[in-house]
């Protein structure tokens, strides 16, 4: 049982550690009351620093977005800076007002809601379409 414990505290990746608990569980229905009590102590205090390190993944991958959110970040097309903080994609730009999806956004353009001086194409990164993060109307 010691040898158990132990490949799960020293398992390095998603697979060593999967296979420590597939042994614990194995092991399980054979284990002395005292033992599933050890086990159930081991597995848990594993879990809840796994739970921890997951929460502090989280949050410096939140500040790292926040950062870059923002930084000013610009695109520079034939001498022009133009900030992708006010150019999106179309995806985006759904997600910002709260569209259903792009084929609204697309529509808008062909009909001219949106100003060709607000589309911006780069054909230098395959044909991607920038339009400018401000509210249209239909």
């Amino acid at each position: 049982m010691e040898k158990l414990i132990e490949n799960l505290l020293v398992a390095k990746n998603e697979d060593e550690y999967k296979l420590a608990n597939q042994a614990i569980q194995a092991y399980f229905s054979k284990a002395t009351e005292e033992e599933r009590q050890q086990l159930r102590d081991v597995v848990m205090q594993e879990a809840n620093g796994l739970l921890l390190k997951s929460a502090q993944t989280r949050q410096k991958a939140a500040e790292l977005i926040a950062e870059f959110e923002n930084s000013n970040i610009n695109i520079e097309i034939d001498g022009k800076k133009y900030p992708l903080s006010e150019w999106v994609t179309l995806k985006e730009y759904c997600r910002r007002f709260g569209l259903k999806n792009t084929m609204i956004v697309n529509n808008w353009i062909s009909r001219n809601i949106i100003p060709k001086e607000n589309i911006l194409n780069i054909s230098q990164l395959n044909n991607l379409r920038l339009i400018k993060a401000v509210p249209y109307k239909s």
